[in-house]
């Protein structure tokens, strides 16, 4: 998890801004993998697969979630 609360402001104000229409075919690429990442999850056969993918899956979820939680962050700085 990203600790948006402990993050550079700047930093902050670079995830809201990832929230603006001309930046959704990132985020939704991001999405993609998230779920591509999943998928591979459910077919993985070993551990060391297993743990990768979960720390990538892990990875893209945090970037996701602190792109959503950025405004209220940088709404308060």
């Amino acid at each position: 998890m990203i600790d948006l609360n402990s993050a550079n402001i700047q930093a902050v104000k670079v995830l809201n801004r990832l929230r603006e229409a001309e930046n959704e075919p990132l985020l939704k690429l991001i999405a993609s993998e998230l779920e591509g990442a999943k998928q591979k999850l459910v077919h993985a056969g070993d551990m060391v697969s297993i743990h990768r993918l979960q720390g990538r899956a892990e990875a893209f979820e945090d970037l996701l979630r602190a792109v959503e939680e950025s405004a209220k962050v940088a709404n308060r700085a």
